[in-house]
């Protein structure tokens, strides 16, 4: 079970940590700054999106069905 762990954390919770951090650097009154093209502000709103309607049931589900095991 330990080499399955090691595996969520260093591809799912590890990126994530990282992702996070980089996106507290970008303060929300700083947010023109950053000057994001159309593309980038679609892709941000396409992952928030798809994190809304799927990923997160998806996730929660993997939990979930681990721990009934």
């Amino acid at each position: 079970m330990r080499i399955l762990t090691d595996k969520i954390y260093y591809k799912v919770q590890y990126p994530i940590k990282k992702a996070i951090n980089v996106l507290k650097e970008i303060e929300p009154e700083d947010y023109e700054s950053y000057n994001f093209t159309t593309e980038e502000e679609r892709k941000i709103k396409d992952f928030l999106e798809n994190w809304d309607e799927s990923s997160k049931l998806k996730l929660q589900k993997l939990i979930n069905d681990l721990r009934n095991g």
